[in-house]
This record gives C-alpha cells, structure tokens and sequence, in this order.
C-alpha cells in the first residue's frame, strides 16, 4: 500500500487576519467597497465550523493577478501570508443575483474594523447560493437567538425583488426558520408532500 500524507489545508486565524489585511488594504487605497462573507463571516457570528478560503464580496475586482475566474462573478485570487498561501474570492456577482449582493455590501457593518455582512443578508445570500454547507450555515445563524431580524430578512427581499420575490424564497425560508426551531411540521392528513 502507497502511504500518502493527508493534508486538510484549512484556514487558521493568523492566515485569514492577514489574508484580509492584505486585500483589504489594498480595497480601500483603490477605493473599492468591499465586505467579509461565506464562512468567515459565520465564524466571526460565532460558528465553529472549518473554512479553506476567505470569501468577499466586492464592488470590482482587485488590480492584483488572478488564479482563476468565480462562475458566479468575481476573482480567485492567491493572498500570501507568514504561513502559507490563502485562497480568496473575490465575489463581484454577474448573474441575476447581483442587485442582492450589491445591497448586501451597502449594508455591511463593522467588527473589529473589518467590513462584515449583517446575519440578515447572510441568510438571504447563503439561501440564494443553496449548497448543503449553505443551508447549514444559515440555519446556524437562525439559530442564534435575537441574531437574525427575519421580519427584516422579508423586507429586504421584497425591496430587492418584490412580493412575488418573496413568494419564490419563502416556503424554502420558513423550513429553514423551522429547522432552527426545532420544529418539523407532519403533512397534513390528506395533503401529498
């Protein structure tokens, strides 16, 4: 039997800090809004789940080279740090989510001098990107008592979008709130699920 090393490459705090420092810096001399996501930004709400790149989302892409091209819109870009070398995306958003992703980073606030995403857009865009870990994220965030505003989360929604909007995400959002809760509703007697 070949004997191979096993290599997780998650990210560890020193990394990511200076990961963002780096690009961050580098956002504001150019004058480029920009604000911490995906699992960081979960972390940072007090998960303690395991991520292998730092996510941000952006108004335009950085003046540095890129590794790779995101489907979704945006950058791959490769931030050396002291420890090793961190994968970032770079999120621009050039699909019919932009309008979303673009008020998301209007909204953005501060922790601990780090532009961040509120819980309220992370569970509207982690609902939108719709992978497993997504889900799991966003009902974390739920969760958290007190965290997440979902009247607001509705409102923000129909803003973007409108009441058909919020028809589309709706059933898939109230099973995301039960899940949270705790709760499983059984389908009703005579009713096919």
């Amino acid at each position: 039997m070949t004997k191979r090393k096993l290599s997780l490459d998650l990210l560890d705090e020193d990394s990511a800090l200076q990961a963002i420092e780096t690009v961050g810096n580098l956002a504001d001399e150019n004058q480029i809004a920009w604000a911490l996501a995906g699992g960081l930004a979960v972390i940072l709400y007090g998960s303690d789940r395991l991520t292998k790149v730092v996510d941000i989302f952006a108004a335009k892409p950085l003046p540095l080279e890129k590794e790779g091209v995101l489907v979704q819109g945006g950058e791959r870009y490769n931030i050396e740090t002291s420890k090793k070398t961190v994968a970032l995306y770079w999120i621009t958003r050039s699909d019919e989510a932009k309008r979303f992703y673009q008020e998301a980073l209007k909204d953005a606030v501060m922790i601990q001098d780090v532009p961040i995403l509120t819980p309220e857009w992370l569970v509207i865009l982690k609902y939108i990107a719709g992978r497993f870990k997504d889900q799991e994220d966003g009902v974390f965030l739920l969760r958290k008592k007190g965290l997440v505003n979902r009247t607001k989360v509705k409102e923000m929604i129909i803003n973007i979008g409108s009441v058909e909007t919020w028809a589309a995400f709706k059933s898939g959002l109230e099973r995301w709130y039960d899940l949270a809760d705790g709760r499983t509703q059984p389908v009703k007697e005579g009713y096919i699920d």
